[in-house]
């Protein structure tokens, strides 16, 4: 891990740093058009087949509104250069109807209000919803030339799949008993099991085993082989498998990391598409056994991890305090102190000095803030990243943030 940075360093990130205007109605515009257009130049400057296949946007907070809305400043401008394949850790059955909506713009129980209500807890904010309102206008005008939204992880359970088990269940001896054990799991969407856990809201029985218990307590209330236990026991078994696996944890194991981003390749081979995938950095980075870098093997350099890390501030009810010395936060934060800015480095840009070379070589400490995170415990949140020139191709750093705004749920009948 990394001591603090050598003066050389912080004199070239100082020199090759693209500064951010101030916030405002379109704060970074500059520099996330300047990031498009070199990562994406334009037929007549550069030989397309160079350009990157893929780029990955990868965060190290999804709590942020200052963060969020540079990602969907980078996805925006990328899409206007030609990317037509936009990927997010999510189900693919989330993708699915996400990309039914942003071609068709279909409303009712397929609008994106109602498909927000059932994604990912950490996906359900304005920020995404402002990105699909921007792709649905885009799609409108591009019929034959349509952005696609894809999904990463297996099809599991939704959070209608709940109210559907206490539909058909409704009325029965042992309603309130399957409503208590459902009402119990089924924040496990919002954030996950291990969230619950961090804070101490949930100290009890693995929730596998709750969806277990409600699975055996409504098969014994139901009749048996009635249409109304087959709905209910389908939903169930897909409660089952998703609290056994849930979504909070990323794809399950190498393998699944390796599949998805094979599976990615192989579409955007067939289609000739190009792909920006929004992720969090511990499955983008490009150097490891994840995502990231099974799409480094497949593409080489054509593709780029975006880095987008963050000072302190404010996220929820809680303020954030400085990064801990020697992390590569705390570096990069000085830099902005010195630009009195935010920030972005393309590290594969220029000439490098010695000094230079070795701590973009080096392991360095990179803080992950999600909804475990504490900041009495804030020494508990940094993640070692390896390689830091191997694992990312820009650094984006944000002096200060502030919380994230999250979508209403939609308002039901009744």
């Amino acid at each position: 891990m990394s001591a603090d940075a050598p003066a050389a360093v912080l004199d070239w990130l100082s020199t090759h740093a693209r500064p951010m205007r101030l916030y405002g109605d379109t704060p970074w515009r500059d520099v996330v058009t300047d990031l498009a257009d070199a990562l994406l130049p334009s037929r007549a400057d550069h030989d397309v087949h160079a350009a990157p296949t893929v780029i990955g946007l990868a965060p190290t907070t999804r709590e942020s509104a200052e963060v969020s809305e540079l990602q969907v400043g980078l996805l925006q401008a990328l899409v206007t250069r030609g990317v037509r394949t936009v990927v997010i850790q999510d189900t693919t059955g989330i993708g699915a109807r996400l990309d039914r909506w942003a071609r068709t713009g279909e409303t009712s129980d397929t609008g994106p209000e109602a498909i927000l209500a059932d994604v990912w807890g950490p996906w359900r904010t304005e920020s995404l919803r402002r990105a699909l309102l921007w792709l649905r206008a885009h799609n409108a005008t591009q019929p034959t030339d349509q952005v696609e939204i894809r999904g990463i992880v297996r099809p599991t359970t939704v959070p209608a799949d709940y109210d559907r088990v206490l539909a058909l269940t409704a009325g029965t001896r042992d309603h309130e008993q399957i409503s208590a054990l459902l009402a119990t799991i089924r924040v496990a969407h919002d954030g996950g099991e291990h969230v619950e856990r961090a804070h101490g809201r949930w100290t009890g029985a693995p929730f596998v085993d709750l969806a277990r218990q409600a699975r055996t307590a409504t098969a014994a209330v139901l009749a048996p082989g009635s249409d109304a236990t087959t709905r209910a026991l389908a939903a169930l078994d897909r409660i089952v498998r998703f609290h056994a696996a849930p979504l909070s944890r990323g794809r399950s194991g190498d393998d699944e990391e390796t599949a998805a981003a094979d599976q990615l390749v192989e579409h955007l081979r067939a289609t000739g598409r190009r792909a920006v995938v929004w992720d969090g950095i511990g499955h983008l980075a490009a150097r490891g056994t994840g995502f990231g870098s099974r799409l480094r093997a497949h593409l080489g350099t054509r593709y780029r991890c975006l880095l987008t890390t963050f000072g302190s501030g404010r996220i929820r009810d809680l303020r954030l305090p400085a990064p801990r010395p020697d992390s590569l936060d705390q570096t990069l934060d000085h830099v902005a102190a010195r630009l009195g800015a935010g920030y972005a480095v393309d590290l594969t840009a220029a000439p490098k000095p010695d000094a230079v070379g070795r701590w973009l070589a080096g392991g360095h400490a990179v803080r992950l803030v999600s909804g475990m995170y504490h900041p009495d415990e804030d020494e508990r949140h940094y993640s070692a990243l390896d390689d830091l020139a191997g694992s990312v191709d820009v650094l984006l750093h944000l002096p200060e943030i502030s919380p994230i705004r999250y979508v209403e749920p939609p308002e039901t009948e009744g």
